[in-house]
């Protein structure tokens, strides 16, 4: 009996040995705990949980560092333990992003790892599809201060300094827009209505990002006459302004009212002698078009339409029609008689 209970006594030392073996605490799976960064890709805060701590110049660019203390050859900062020897995203120093590889605290970034070393101003970026390239931060719209980080496709137009900016001062933000060097409200901007340069006709306001006419929105190069939406430039009704009327039968071509249906624009009074300021012509819309219905040139160099002589629809058939005012201040236009000739001194003449 004295052997059967040592035999029991010494079983239970063995199981109870083994339950408490199994529940002490392993220290190198511990530290396998600790020092396990699991998923790395992405943002560091997207993966890394407390009692670790991200350290590094940006979120996406850190290690999910294990707390401190620290075992050599690593450091402790910000409460994290991090290798300058071999971290690329503390390769040397603290923050500083290596994008190839950090061997001794020293970084052989991607660029020169594929023979193409950036300048000394210049990062090597990942530029996309695990392509990278130099790009100098303090200017580079796309990678502005730091690999990756864009400026505003609307808010910028320039990186300064690294600072994404619009012209010389700070980027656009609230919603406003980079237009032409300084921030507009392209919601009521009469001059950016909607974007940049879309600028609103004559008495149109710009609402919600529309050229309005009243209630009603109009487009591009249109101008509010009254509560009408016009195109100044071809609405014979407002041709050129609103409210100039070019009459009925008439065009409107570039702002100007044309005669009748032939697309031409008739200049009324203009300089028509060799010397400039000393002869004056008029050209008329009449029936078949623009016609020179008076003419004061004392050089004979132009002369009126037969068939519009000093006005539209006075035809001279087969006779000269001959202006002349040379002496008397007004130009006068008639159609010589029969056997008579035109004297731009002094009119229709008998000669001799």
């Amino acid at each position: 009996m004295r052997h059967l209970g040592l035999m029991i006594l010494s079983v239970l030392l063995v199981v109870g040995c083994a339950s408490s073996k199994k529940t002490e605490p392993n220290n190198n799976n511990i530290n396998n705990i600790n020092n396990n960064t699991n998923n790395t890709t992405g943002p560091c805060s997207s993966y890394c949980q407390a009692p670790k701590v991200c350290i590094g110049s940006t979120d996406a660019n850190s290690t999910c560092a294990s707390p401190c203390p620290c075992q050599s050859p690593k450091v402790c900062y910000s409460g994290g333990c991090i290798d300058l020897f071999t971290d690329p995203n503390n390769c040397g120093a603290v923050g500083n992003y290596c994008s190839g590889t950090c061997t001794n605290g020293t970084c052989v970034d991607a660029c020169a790892a594929i023979g193409a070393p950036c300048q000394a101003n210049q990062t090597c970026c990942d530029v996309g599809g695990g392509v990278f390239a130099c790009r100098t931060t303090a200017t580079d719209l796309q990678n502005c201060g730091t690999c990756g980080r864009a400026c505003s496709a609307t808010g910028a137009n320039a990186c300064l300094n690294g600072q994404c900016a619009c012209g010389s001062g700070a980027e656009c933000t609230g919603g406003r827009s980079c237009c032409s060097n300084s921030c507009k409200d392209t919601n009521n901007d009469v001059y950016n209505c909607g974007s940049c340069g879309n600028a609103c006709g004559v008495g149109l306001t710009c609402t919600g990002g529309q050229c309005m006419c009243g209630s009603a929105a109009c487009g591009f190069g249109e101008s509010c006459c009254g509560n009408y939406c016009a195109n100044l430039n071809t609405d014979i009704s407002n041709c050129g302004e609103c409210g100039n009327n070019c009459g009925t039968g008439n065009g409107c071509s570039a702002g100007d009212c044309t005669c009748g249906t032939s697309g031409q624009v008739c200049k009324g009074d203009y300089d028509c002698g060799l010397m400039p300021g000393m002869s004056t012509c008029t050209e008329e819309c009449c029936a078949n078009g623009c016609a020179i219905t008076k003419v004061n040139d004392m050089m004979g160099m132009v002369t009126p339409d037969n068939a519009n002589c000093g006005a539209c629809g006075n035809n001279c058939g087969s006779n000269t029609c001959c202006c002349f005012g040379a002496f008397i201040g007004t130009v006068q236009c008639n159609c010589c008689t029969s056997g008579q000739t035109c004297d731009p001194m002094v009119g229709c003449s008998s000669g001799g």
